[in-house]
């Protein structure tokens, strides 16, 4: 019981150490005031990716079926792609 309860520490504090990586990643990319089509698709795919992490394993959702689930990915992966749908098609208008 004790291994078991270890690797589950030991696999949430690594989980939370890649939150962060991808965390600064994306505050790095707001500091340098970078733009553009890649640069906003990185930072949905990174929102997206700890949204999922945050999801599974610390909200304990990973192995449930049904309503919550998908209700949860469904704000994971439909907001991102608002912005994006939005952020491509005023980039493509031309006044």
């Amino acid at each position: 019981m004790t291994e078991a309860r270890f690797t589950s520490s030991k696999k949430l504090t690594i989980i939370w150490i890649i939150l962060i990586i991808l965390t600064l990643s994306s505050a790095l990319v707001g500091y340098f005031k970078l733009s553009g089509l890649y640069i906003v698709s990185f930072v949905l795919l990174t929102v997206i990716i700890k949204g999922q992490m945050i999801i599974d394993y610390y909200m304990g959702l990973k192995n449930v079926r049904g309503f919550w689930r998908l209700a949860m990915l469904g704000f994971i992966f439909v907001i991102p792609a608002i912005i994006y749908t939005g952020y491509v098609l005023s980039s493509s208008l031309t006044f």
